[in-house]
């Protein structure tokens, strides 16, 4: 388990959640995350939203697939019409890069909506861990059961 470098991070050390922060070059790109040495078929991504229900809204989905609005609207309980992407100007309030958002926030009342496919006990996945140069490794049962995460499906 890390030292707390970051709030989220004392999220999952509160609710005992082992983890592994990896340090690494920084890596924008599909192309340069797929060359870090974790495996593909492991890596998560957090997507930002915001509502008029929730300034901040967490949606983890595999690397490889993508959001289902309809779902998403429905299992957060607003419309279509109202989600909408997280702006760089929010995500720097919360200390968070696009492309390295971390599937947890320490931020009251932001809600974690995890697709049902991320989810399988012992299974090891790979996410943001707050920048383009780090990574989270996590069993993604651990996700599932943090106090604000949602399971359900997500992707289509």
């Amino acid at each position: 388990m890390s030292t707390p470098e970051a709030p989220w991070q004392v999220v999952l050390d509160s609710a005992g959640c082992p983890y592994t922060v990896h340090e690494h070059a920084a890596a924008h790109s599909v192309a340069e995350r797929q060359a870090l040495p974790f495996p593909w078929s492991q890596a998560v991504k957090t997507l930002a939203f915001a509502t008029s229900d929730f300034p901040l809204l967490l949606v983890v989905l595999r690397a490889q697939d993508r959001v289902d609005f309809a779902r998403l609207a429905a299992l957060s309980g607003t419309s279509r019409s109202r989600l909408r992407a997280a702006d760089a100007g929010l995500l720097a309030a919360e200390g968070l890069v696009p492309g390295g958002v971390p599937p947890v926030s320490h931020r009251p009342g932001v809600p974690c909506l995890i697709d049902a496919a991320v989810v399988d006990p012992g299974r090891i996945v790979y996410c943001g861990a707050g920048s383009a140069d780090r990574t989270l490794q996590i069993n993604s049962a651990d996700l599932a059961r943090l106090p604000r995460a949602q399971v359900g499906v997500l992707s289509r």
